[in-house]
């Protein structure tokens, strides 16, 4: 018995069979085999040939390929809403919630950090100058901020975006009465 890359496959044939409300009947009708042998690849007792797996593909409608894919879910991370990550540092006047993982069993990840944050009417971000060793990009999702960089004042609101280069020193400010949300994305990653 092959149990090498075929395991994949017939775990991925009766994943994708299923998620297409699929019986195995049903598929085997489609691709004029029997059933048994269906049963038989899902379960990895037995290797396809590859024009097998090609109808299996056609009737399935997905790329032949997509079932020799090497699936390394290892570092897939999911993060519900409700459990992501707030932290509220003290240099700063708000709270930063993380879409992206802050911190996984003592692994740091340094390509990307996303976070959003709300900023009250009227208010700055900080009481003194930021100066990221990262790209800040800023998307305002509702509201206007200004962004004061040496003696420029840049002004963004809902819809559009904000690149600031590394090492520059900046403050953000809502001016107006209502409060503002945005989305922060930072690379490379600085917590």
């Amino acid at each position: 018995m092959n149990r090498g890359v075929s395991i994949l496959i017939g775990e991925k044939i009766r994943s994708i069979r299923k998620s297409k409300n699929l019986t195995i009947v049903e598929l085997s009708e489609q691709i004029n085999v029997t059933s048994g042998y269906i049963s038989q690849i899902e379960r990895d007792l037995i290797s396809p040939s590859l024009t097998v797996l090609k109808r299996m593909a056609d009737a399935l409608e997905i790329p032949l390929s997509l079932l020799f894919l090497d699936e390394n879910t290892e570092s897939v991370i999911t993060i519900p809403k409700n459990e992501r990550t707030k932290v509220k540092f003290s240099n700063i006047n708000v709270e930063l919630e993380f879409l992206t993982p802050f911190e996984r069993n003592n692994e740091r990840f340094v390509n990307v950090e996303a976070f959003i944050f709300k900023l009250p009417s009227k208010t700055w971000v900080s009481d003194s100058t930021i100066a990221n060793d990262a790209k800040e990009f800023i998307y305002i999702q509702k509201g206007t901020l200004e962004c004061h960089i040496g003696n420029k004042i840049y002004t963004v609101s809902k819809g559009d975006s904000i690149c600031v280069p590394e090492k520059n020193e900046h403050l953000i400010y809502n001016p107006e009465d209502e409060e503002v949300e945005a989305l922060c994305i930072m690379t490379p990653a600085t917590h």
